[in-house]
């Protein structure tokens, strides 16, 4: 036919949403509507159920939504990067790779860092790639596959930039510092599940960035003030034993204090809220 349409009509008719940024609810903007929905509740007179809402704030329980183990993903990685994301994961104490990888894809969602265009090598000199299999949060990744961004590109990207290796390696790169005594500071325990759900396993580790943060002067630490009928229970890390005594000498505060405020202050946990 001389008129028929030379291009499919700009119609997307398969169900899936369409390629390009996608808009995701994080724990922060999530936790803020339940907020709002909680003392919306309140103001129609439904106190009991602005307590559910309350509950799910306190316990963290939106998580749920993500955290349903997917399938396994198959990262391709140089030898190396693969080996010395094992070797710094094995010294900092983290034992699971799969959390790491959902930070990162929540991370990416939020538009925190994009992964940037590959680079090929000449043919021949590439190094040989290897797999790293991990297991994460099977909607988190579907998330990032409707970017348009393959999950795994961005998993191998943000496991490199973690354990500084592969293109962020910095010269040669220094050891992870040794894991120190148990410390077992007190908190809340909806704090305590909050700090664990958000640290993908390196508290003790971000403890060690805030500590260097206090020393550089980089960060005033505020004791934090926990309710006086707060369940408190043990928060266990390793901090490394010269960083935590440097600080001892340096601060008014005792060290854990400083390093539960930094986490506090990283995670953007609000204890008042709690």
């Amino acid at each position: 036919m001389a008129n028929a349409p030379k291009k499919r009509p700009p119609t997307n008719t398969s169900g899936r949403p369409p390629r390009g940024p996608h808009p995701v609810t994080t724990d922060r903007n999530l936790r803020a509507g339940l907020t709002a929905a909680s003392a919306r509740l309140k103001e129609v007179n439904s106190p009991e159920l602005a307590s559910y809402v309350d509950t799910a704030l306190a316990l963290g329980a939106f998580r749920i939504r993500e955290s349903g183990t997917g399938d396994s993903l198959s990262i391709r990685l140089p030898e190396s990067a693969r080996d010395a994301i094992e070797d710094a994961a094995d010294d900092m104490g983290v034992t699971s790779l799969s959390t790491v990888v959902d930070e990162g894809f929540r991370r990416f969602l939020a538009g925190e860092f994009t992964v940037e265009g590959r680079t090929y090598e000449r043919r021949g000199t590439a190094e040989k790639k290897v797999n790293l299999n991990v297991r994460p949060a099977a909607l988190l990744r579907e998330q990032v596959l409707e970017t348009g961004t393959s999950p795994m590109h961005v998993a191998a990207d943000y496991l490199m930039r973690i354990f500084e290796t592969g293109p962020y390696k910095v010269g040669d790169r220094a050891q992870a510092l040794e894991p120190g005594n148990d410390r077992n500071p007190t908190v809340p325990l909806p704090v305590r599940e909050q700090i664990r759900a958000a640290s993908a396993g390196l508290a003790s580790v971000h403890i060690e960035e805030g500590f260097q943060k206090f020393l550089d002067g980089e960060f005033a630490p505020v004791a934090p003030v926990w309710p006086a009928d707060a369940d408190l229970v043990p928060l266990r890390v390793r901090p490394n034993n010269a960083l935590f005594d440097q600080v001892a000498a340096a601060s008014d505060l005792r060290p854990m204090q400083v390093g539960i405020a930094y986490l506090l202050h990283k995670y953007d946990i609000d204890p008042a809220a709690e």
